[in-house]
């Protein structure tokens, strides 16, 4: 029998690599511009995973590459609800709140991202994100939609 997979919450047994080819098919839909597709694998994954927070942040991310802020920043939330102590929701949400201009909760989000797991993958998105920030790289509210 397969493992388990621990990013899952799986309501039927779902190996770790089935979960992760699942989940990589919605990022290679969502990398080819396919938003409806990468909707549908996700949406799946969802469903399938309701305890991980993964394909709660692979929602987010195709929201968010979509210019849809508002519902990124809702999918990143129910990630973070899935997994308070993880860095990596919470960058997330940081990162969708600087792009809707709520500036000093994104703010407060990031360093509290980078005190969760200072050395993980979200403690290094909230830093880059702080850094263009400070740089003036972020676009400004006024510009966003």
């Amino acid at each position: 029998m397969a493992e388990t997979s621990e990013i899952s919450g799986s309501l039927i047994p779902l190996a770790r690599r089935e979960a992760m080819i699942l989940l990589e098919a919605g990022y290679l839909w969502l990398d080819m511009g396919q938003f409806d597709k990468a909707r549908e694998v996700f949406a799946g994954a969802v469903v399938l995973m309701p305890r991980s927070e993964v394909p709660q942040l692979a929602m987010g991310s195709l929201e968010f590459a979509q210019g849809r802020h508002d519902k990124a920043l809702q999918a990143y939330r129910a990630a973070q609800r899935l997994a308070p102590q993880s860095a990596l929701p919470r960058a997330h949400v940081g990162e969708a709140l600087l792009f809707m201009g709520k500036v000093p909760e994104a703010v407060k989000e990031l360093k509290a991202a980078m005190e969760l797991e200072p050395e993980g993958d979200g403690a290094r998105l909230a830093q880059s994100l702080l850094e263009a920030k400070e740089a003036g790289a972020l676009p400004p509210p006024s510009a966003r939609r």
